[in-house]
């Protein structure tokens, strides 16, 4: 009997102190579960955060492009072509530019003339005939001012146009992305027409002393919409 109770109280000592060194193991284990499902959560969290932001931002891109605001157009306008690829209107793009292309190279061709006479000038005012300037040796004083006054005048001239350039390319950013939101149906219609009025000495009678008036004649634009 006392072997029997000595085996059986030395079982239950083995299991009490397994059970107290797995005790640790156990909450270890259950700790370590719980923070791999909140980091597994947090990953999705985030992932489902990161996902609505981009769908946000596809959102916000998609009706930047796909209803043009006047006022971005022309804010982008600023800088020559944006405006236009703003809007969509990729085709005057290449206008924009070859405008530019154009006035520019004649604008700094002049002004190369110019300088070119305007340093011959000085040269035949200052050294007279001891100029060696080719330019003042086969021109007058007189010829060179006028040549110089008129590459000036063709310079001043290239850069106002190209200044023109550049606001007429914001206004057709901006009017183009206002254009936009005009709805244009069956109902709008534009009529061209000739308008011819004759001379007022036809409604005239014939003893009328009065001078005969001329005949204008034209045409006669409506829009209804």
């Amino acid at each position: 009997m006392r072997i029997h109770f000595y085996h059986k109280f030395l079982v239950t000592q083995i299991f009490f102190w397994l059970a107290l060194l797995l005790m640790p193991i156990s909450v270890q284990a259950q700790d370590d579960m719980k923070s791999d499902s909140l980091k597994v959560e947090g990953k999705q969290y985030r992932t489902a955060l990161l996902m609505k932001q981009s769908q946000r931002i596809n959102q916000k891109i998609d009706t930047f492009f796909s209803k043009p605001n006047p006022k971005t157009a022309t804010y982008l306008s600023l800088f020559p072509g944006l405006g236009q690829v703003y809007n969509k209107k990729y085709w005057k793009l290449p206008i924009v530019y070859a405008g530019f292309g154009v006035i520019g190279y004649f604008a700094f061709d002049n002004r190369n003339y110019y300088l070119q006479y305007k340093e011959a000038y000085t040269c035949k005012i200052n050294e007279g005939e001891d100029c060696e300037n080719p330019l003042a040796q086969n021109y007058t004083a007189d010829n060179l001012q006028t040549i110089r006054d008129g590459y000036r005048r063709n310079m001043e001239l290239s850069f106002i146009v190209m200044g023109l350039w550049y606001i007429l390319q914001m206004l057709d950013a901006t009017v183009d992305a206002h254009l936009y939101y005009w709805e244009i149906d069956e109902t709008t219609t534009l009529q061209v027409h000739p308008n011819i009025q004759p001379a007022s000495w036809m409604a005239q009678p014939s003893f009328s002393n009065v001078p005969p008036g001329p005949s204008f004649s034209g045409f006669t634009v409506s829009l209804k919409f």
